[in-house]
C-alpha cells in the first residue's frame, strides 16, 4: 500500500491525475499552505510526500518553515509544483536535500513519476532510519523501559524546544540523554556543541561560550566566535552548570533572556538562536540557599526538570545494559563472553556508586579477562566492603559535621578576605603599578593577575586612579 500523500492547494487536474494513479485511499488534500503546515510540523505525521501546488514562496521565512518541517520528518519528500516560473526562486534557499522543485511545463506522467519516485525514496529512509534507529535505541538504552527514555517522552520534550534541566549522579548518562533529545528536536541536523563548566576556569568558561575579538586580553591574537555563535540554531549542554562561577551565571542569564552575546571586548551584539541543555550532578536548590547558584537563571533553566535516576534504582535494566555494552566493546568477529548466573546475581548485588559509567569499565574488563569468575571475585569483595562500613552517622553527628563544615567555609572566607587586602596594600604601595606589586608580594606576573580578576580587585582601579589625580 502506497504511503500517504499530502496534496496542498487546489489545482483538480492534479488531484484527478494522482487519484486516477494511486488510489483516493492515498491522499490526503488540505486547502493552503496555512492549513498544511501545523499538520506537516506534527511529529506525529505520517505522511511521506508533500506535493504544493500553484504555491507562491518567496520570503525567506516560507523557506524557513520548509526546512523546519524537513528537520521534523527527515524522510518527508517536499515537492513544489509553482504557479508560474517567477513564483519560486531559481535557486531553492532550503538546506535540506528533500525539497525539489517540478516544472510547471511536466506532463501528467511525469508528474505521476515524481511523486512515485518521491514516495519510494521516502520509504527507503524510513526503513533505514528504522533500523539505525534500533542501533542507536541498542547503543543508548541508558533509560532501559523507563518512561523518560521513551520515544513518546523524548519526542514530546525534544520538540517542546525550550531549556531542560537535567539531574542525575555521575555517570548516569545525561550527556546521552541530552543528545537523543537533541535528536528528536527540530535542530537535530544543526550543531550539538558541549561544554563542561566544572572543567576550565570561569575566565575560560567565558570566552568559550561568548567568544572574543583580537586584543581583548593578553593571547588573545584573532578573532574567536563563542560556542553560542558556534551554535547558531543548534543547541548548547552546559554540563556541571552548579558548578558555574556565579559572577558568570548573570551573563548566561543576560543571554537566555535577550537572546544576544557579547563577545569580551567587543561592543558589538551578535543575535543567538540557541537552544540551552544543563546537566547537573548538584542539588541547585541547596545551591541557591548557600549563594552559589542564582535563583532567577534556576527558573529560566528549569523549565523541564528531568531527573535520572541512579543504576542501583534501576535493577531490572543492569543486565540488558551490560550485553549492550559488551556489544559496544567488542572486536569485529570476537565471541561474546557469557555472564555466568553467578556473575549476574554479583551484578544485581552490586550498588554501583560509578552507574552506567561503571558498568561500561566492567564489561570491558570482562572482554579483557574472559573469565566471569574473576569479575564475581571482584564485585563480591566490593559488595563485602560495603557491607563493613561504619553505620550512618546520627543526627547528632551529622549536625556536628554541617557545624565543622560552617567553621570552614567561615576560615576559607576570612583567608579569601586577608589575601585581597594584602593585594590591595600591595597596590596602593605601589600606586597601582601591578608588576611592581607582584615583584613585591613575590608573585609570578601572571598568577597575580589571575588573583586580581578572582577577587574583582581590576574593577577598582578606576576608583584608585581618581583618588591619586585628586
Amino acid at each position: 500500500m502506497l504511503s500517504e500523500i499530502v496534496v496542498v492547494g487546489e489545482n483538480h487536474t492534479v488531484h484527478a491525475c494522482l487519484n486516477r494513479a494511486f488510489g483516493d485511499g492515498g491522499l490526503l488534500s488540505l486547502r493552503d499552505v496555512h492549513e498544511a503546515i501545523p499538520y506537516l510540523r506534527d511529529p506525529g505525521c505520517m505522511a511521506q510526500v508533500a506535493l504544493f501546488c500553484n504555491v507562491t514562496m518567496r520570503r525567506e521565512q516560507d523557506f524557513t518553515v520548509l526546512s523546519e518541517i524537513s528537520a521534523i520528518h527527515p524522510h518527508l519528500q517536499i515537492l513544489l509544483l509553482p504557479e508560474n516560473a517567477k513564483s519560486l526562486p531559481s535557486d531553492l534557499p532550503v538546506r535540506n536535500g528533500n525539497v525539489h522543485m517540478i516544472q510547471k511545463s511536466a506532463s501528467v506522467d511525469g508528474l505521476i513519476q515524481a511523486v512515485q519516485h518521491a514516495a519510494n525514496t521516502a520509504g527507503i529512509l524510513v526503513e533505514k532510519a528504522r533500523h539505525e534507529g534500533m542501533s542507536a535505541d541498542a547503543e543508548d538504552s541508558i533509560g532501559g523501559t523507563s518512561p523518560l527514555f521513551s520515544t513518546a517522552f523524548l519526542t514530546r520534550v525534544g520538540m517542546a524546544d525550550v531549556p531542560v534541566l537535567l539531574h542525575g549522579e555521575t555517570g548516569v548518562g545525561k550527556e546521552v540523554l541530552a543528545r537523543r533529545l537533541c535528536a528528536y528536536s527540530p535542530r537535530a541536523h544543526k550543531p550539538f556543541l558541549k561544554l563542561n563548566c566544572a572543567a576550565l576556569p570561569s575566565e575560560l568558561v567565558e570566552s568559550e561560550l561568548f567568544g572574543y575579538e583580537k586584543g581583548a586580553f593578553t593571547g588573545a591574537v584573532v578573532d574567536k566566535p563563542g560556542k553560542f555563535e558556534i551554535a547558531q540554531g543548534g543547541t548548547i549542554l552546559l554540563d556541571e552548570i552548579g558548578d558555574m562561577d556565579i559572577r558568570l551565571q548573570a551573563k548566561l542569564l543576560q543571554v537566555l533572556q535577550d537572546g544576544e552575546v557579547q563577545p569580551l571586548g567587543s561592543n558589538r551584539t551578535v543575535k543567538v538562536d540557541v537552544r540551552v541543555l544543563a546537566a547537573t550532578h548538584c542539588d541547585l536548590r541547596r545551591a541557591i540557599e548557600r549563594g552559589t547558584f542564582r535563583e532567577d537563571l534556576y527558573y529560566r533553566l528549569n523549565v523541564i526538570n528531568i531527573v535520572i535516576p541512579p543504576l542501583r534504582e534501576r535493577k531490572s535494566e543492569i543486565l540488558p545494559l551490560a550485553e549492550v555494552l559488551l556489544r559496544r566493546h567488542m572486536r569485529p568477529g570476537a565471541a561474546m563472553p557469557e555472564i555466568t548466573d553467578e556473575l549476574q546475581q554479583a551484578m544485581l548485588q552490586y550498588h554501583w556508586p560509578g552507574n552506567v559509567r561503571e558498568l561500561e569499565n566492567i564489561m570491558r574488563r570482562f572482554l579483557v579477562y574472559q573469565n566471569a569468575s574473576m569479575l564475581v571475585d571482584e564485585l563480591t569483595e566490593s559488595i563485602t566492603c560495603s557491607a563493613h562500613k561504619p553505620a550512618p552517622a546520627s543526627n547528632h553527628l551529622r549536625v556536628t559535621s554541617r557545624e565543622n563544615r560552617s567553621s570552614i567555609d567561615r576560615l576559607a572566607e576570612q583567608s579569601r578576605m586577608a589575601e585581597s587586602k594584602l593585594l590591595l596594600e600591595a597596590l596602593e604601595a605601589t600606586r597601582w603599578n601591578r608588576r611592581q606589586a607582584a615583584a613585591r608580594l613575590n608573585l609570578e606576573y601572571r598568577a597575580f593577575l589571575y588573583k586580581l580578576q578572582k577577587y574583582g580587585i581590576a574593577d577598582k582601579r578606576e576608583k584608585a586612579e581618581a583618588k591619586y589625580v585628586s
